[in-house]
């Protein structure tokens, strides 16, 4: 948004939305008068309208950004968009977000896993982990990520080998797959570790 954009308006930063509607709509009514108007005031009244038109929507971002954080911190609200299922807004709230660092990334790490791209998803826990290697939020959800996809890993190369005419042995130890459990089962106790990615 441009620093100016309430200015631009005549308003101050906590402008509600009424007000920034009504300035619009007024500055809108003054400009659109003088824009028929020949030379520099009608050149002049012309910008004009693009620039308001411009801080009004400026605004307006804003003005919804703020009410989805509300009183928490930027990340506290992606992790609600995700946890409401909206990633699209989660993906866009945190593309404005700067800096990128450990929890930038750790964010991006949540929305791809929501999307079941997990390798992304790990990739972007890695990430997060070079900005703060003992995080131990980071640590967890990184461990989870390898034992789910050294599952995911186990039951591919099972069924390379059914499709080959090869059965592998019976597993009875440890371990996700050894413990009789799917792809889908080990996902849904990572998701149940959730509380790795509450902010």
């Amino acid at each position: 948004m441009q620093e100016s954009s309430y200015l631009i308006l005549g308003l101050g930063e906590n402008a509600t939305l009424q007000e920034v509607e009504n300035a619009y709509k007024t500055l809108k009514e003054k400009y659109q008068k003088q824009c028929f108007e020949e030379g520099e005031t009608g050149s002049f009244a012309a910008k004009m309208l693009s620039k308001i038109r411009i801080a009004y929507n400026d605004c307006l971002d804003d003005i919804r950004k703020k009410e989805i954080i509300g009183e928490g911190s930027i990340y506290q609200a992606i992790e609600k968009l995700v946890g409401e299922n909206k990633l699209n807004e989660a993906q866009a709230l945190l593309d404005e977000t700067e800096p990128r660092g450990g929890d930038w990334h750790f964010a991006q790490a949540h929305i791809f896993f929501k999307r079941n791209w997990f390798l992304d998803s790990k990739n972007q826990v890695e990430m997060a982990l070079t900005y703060d290697p003992e995080n131990a939020r980071y640590k967890t959800t990184l461990s989870a990520l390898n034992k789910m996809q050294s599952t995911v890993d186990d039951e591919t190369k099972a069924q390379r080998q059914a499709r080959a005419g090869y059965s592998a042995p019976q597993e009875t130890g440890g371990g996700m797959a050894g413990n009789g459990l799917c792809t889908y089962c080990a996902s849904l106790l990572l998701c149940n570790a959730m509380c790795w990615f509450c902010f």
